[in-house]
């Protein structure tokens, strides 16, 4: 995939999760779901290019299902330290925020790459 379309990709993702902010959070918690959404974009946009992202059209439900299970992973691999300044009402929210993004993700990746009939 050229660098050009993964480029597209990123904008496109990162434009979903800016749709699900909570620009009014308001409490710890909302404020973490934010960290954990934008979290989740820069670890998309940073591995981006990792990604399989080849496009035959039998294994494109499999590859779509790759790609969720891919991100799902590099976000579950993630290790939040507790911070000094971080109460445990963030960090769930930051989890949260992890979970939020996956099924933005999903939804993203199945409008990126539709199956065809």
């Amino acid at each position: 995939m050229t660098t050009q379309k993964i480029k597209s990709l990123v904008r496109k993702f990162n434009s979903s999760i800016e749709m699900n902010k909570d620009y009014q959070a308001y409490s710890d918690f909302k404020e973490g779901v934010n960290k954990g959404l934008d979290i989740a974009r820069y670890t998309f946009e940073e591995n981006a290019e990792k990604f399989s992202l080849s496009l035959s059209d039998e294994d494109r439900a499999l590859m779509t299902g790759n790609l969720q299970n891919e991100f799902n992973q590099l976000l579950d691999g993630i290790i939040l330290p507790k911070k000094p300044n971080c109460s445990e009402e963030r960090l769930d929210g930051i989890h949260s925020g992890f979970e939020k993004s996956k099924k933005i993700f999903g939804d993203f990746v199945q409008e990126a790459f539709p199956l065809e009939n």
